[in-house]
């Protein structure tokens, strides 16, 4: 027996016009799905029940992220920690097999049927049905909200969260949307910030995204970390995890990791910075390591948008113990 998606309602007014404005490519547009009105693509309603109904196993270890947050770096370090720092097979096999994406087949390649068929026949399939017939323990990759997901957390897997400050990640977000084939965003960065605070990016709404992953960080089963933890104090960061998955690693051994996660070393990795098996080609390598700053927004943010960006926030966080590691307040 499989538990039914929650309620789906198409994109209607304002939020279907400038969805047809600014994503044109999606001719059946796109969904909220559920309470908390999740932006998915309109294939959630064929795709979305096998993610929704996937079973987790108490030895699965899951990365979950709202995307351009640090993922493809988390994977890389959770991947490496929990298998005893074996470099060779990280060299030998790319991440997009050690790590398959579950939600990936919400987004990706569902206009021509031609262009969705395999070509490489090594490949994985990267859907729900082939991520349930893989031998434990398993690594699984999701930008899904926990709420549509199955129970993670009660069912005594890993999950490792990752949260990034939105001026940053925006700045990746419009990067992604703007040269991914299968989103192709039409306008300005000022007109994809305004159309990310609306909510009508996929996997929005951001703010509760991350508020219901940080209401559960005191589970024993649940490690939350930011972007900026990661890349202001990796060693540090790599100890929080390797401690979470009861690994214990020397200095030398964790330098090492360091230095293979550095962003120039991670961006000339191909078992990391490829886009995915070919079914997948309107995945640029570009895409997913980009230049990995802190404080880069500060380089595309107008004053009058700063101000707004800044406004949005401040509404989000008040009444809530959530904070970033850094300030991105006014310009901060």
């Amino acid at each position: 027996m499989t538990d039914e998606i929650p309620k789906c309602v198409p994109f209607e007014g304002e939020d279907k016009e400038l969805a047809r404005k600014h994503v044109p490519i999606h001719e059946n547009g796109f969904v909220k799905v559920g309470e908390n009105k999740w932006t998915m693509p309109y294939n959630f309603l064929e795709k979305g029940p096998a993610v929704y109904n996937i079973k987790p196993r108490p030895d699965d270890t899951w990365v979950a992220t709202y995307p351009r947050s640090g993922t493809t770096w988390t994977l890389e370090l959770v991947w490496l920690v929990v298998n005893d720092m074996n470099f060779e097979g990280a060299k030998s096999q790319s991440l997009h097999h050690r790590f398959p994406f579950v939600d990936l087949d919400l987004i990706v390649s569902h206009y021509n049927p031609k262009e969705s068929e395999i070509i490489d026949a090594d490949a994985p399939k990267l859907n729900p049905e082939f991520i349930d017939s893989l031998p434990s323990p398993r690594f699984i990759k999701t930008h899904m909200p926990f709420d549509l997901l199955p129970n993670l957390l009660d069912s005594g897997c890993k999950v490792v969260y990752v949260a990034r400050n939105p001026k940053d990640m925006v700045v990746s977000w419009y990067n992604f949307y703007k040269d991914m084939k299968e989103l192709s965003f039409q306008g300005s960065f000022e007109d994809f910030c305004e159309y990310f605070m609306k909510d009508l990016c996929i996997y929005s709404p951001y703010w509760k995204h991350l508020k219901d992953a940080w209401a559960e960080r005191h589970r024993p089963n649940l490690l939350y970390i930011f972007y900026e933890e990661l890349k202001n104090d990796m060693p540090g960061t790599i100890k929080r995890v390797a401690e979470f998955f009861g690994k214990s690693y020397s200095d030398e051994q964790i330098a090492k990791l360091a230095d293979h996660l550095q962003i120039d070393n991670f961006r000339k990795n191909p078992m990391v910075n490829s886009p995915a098996p070919k079914k997948y080609e309107a995945l640029k390598p570009s895409l997913f390591i980009r230049q990995g700053k802190v404080g880069g927004w500060k380089e595309l943010f107008t004053p009058e948008l700063n101000a707004k960006f800044d406004a949005w926030i401040k509404e989000n966080l008040k009444d809530t113990d959530f904070a970033f590691p850094v300030n991105v307040v006014q310009g901060k």
